[in-house]
């Protein structure tokens, strides 16, 4: 009888292995998908001017000019600007480092703020530069505290024009004979409009 019972149970087990081994015999099949790849773009900020350099980080003396005596103004000069990157800005904004000297030495004569914007325009249209020490006129000195602003560059691969003529104001006096006002601009190019 222990037999017949030890067979029976052995019977027992092996049904169930059979069944349980068909329980969990499933298919499966296995896919991949490969070189999903996630990059950024970029801003990239070109300048060129009327010199021969053209499509550069960096320009040299793209404004500028000599020998100005009181009321006389310098030529109408360009800068331009040009997002070469593969995303669109929203706009670039001008900061500017003035540096005075007086027959070369460092100055303390205020030559920037007789320095008159005679013509600053974007595009075509006239910027507006606050008179920030109450001189009368919009001047380096102003540009160089208040700065501007949302000038908008939004398009890739297309330049905008920043147009400069400047004028020592006839108000100028014997004092500033021979200074010099040597101003670097910097211009940035800002993705979002709250920048």
């Amino acid at each position: 009888m222990n037999t017949k019972i030890a067979l029976s149970g052995i019977s027992i087990l092996a049904s169930l292995a059979l069944v349980g081994g068909a329980t969990f015999a499933l298919f499966t099949d296995v896919g991949t998908s490969t070189n999903n790849v996630f990059a950024t773009g970029n801003l990239d900020l070109k300048l060129s001017d009327d010199t021969p350099e053209t499509d550069q980080d960096d320009v040299t003396a793209s404004f500028g000019g000599s020998n100005l005596g009181p009321g006389d103004c310098t030529t109408t000069q360009q800068l331009r600007v040009k997002n070469s990157g593969t995303i669109n800005g929203d706009h670039v904004e001008i900061s500017v480092a003035n540096s005075v000297t007086d027959n070369g030495t460092p100055a303390v004569d205020p030559i920037d703020q007789f320095m008159m914007l005679n013509l600053f325009q974007y595009d075509g249209g006239n910027i507006s530069v606050a008179d920030f020490n109450s001189n009368g006129f919009a001047d380096l000195d102003d540009l160089e505290n208040v700065g501007v602003d949302n000038l908008g560059l939004g398009d890739l691969n297309t330049d905008h024009d920043i147009d400069l003529s400047v004028c020592l104001d006839s108000s100028a006096g014997d004092d500033l004979q021979g200074d010099s006002v040597s101003s670097d601009w910097t211009i940035t190019l800002n993705q979002d409009a709250t920048q």
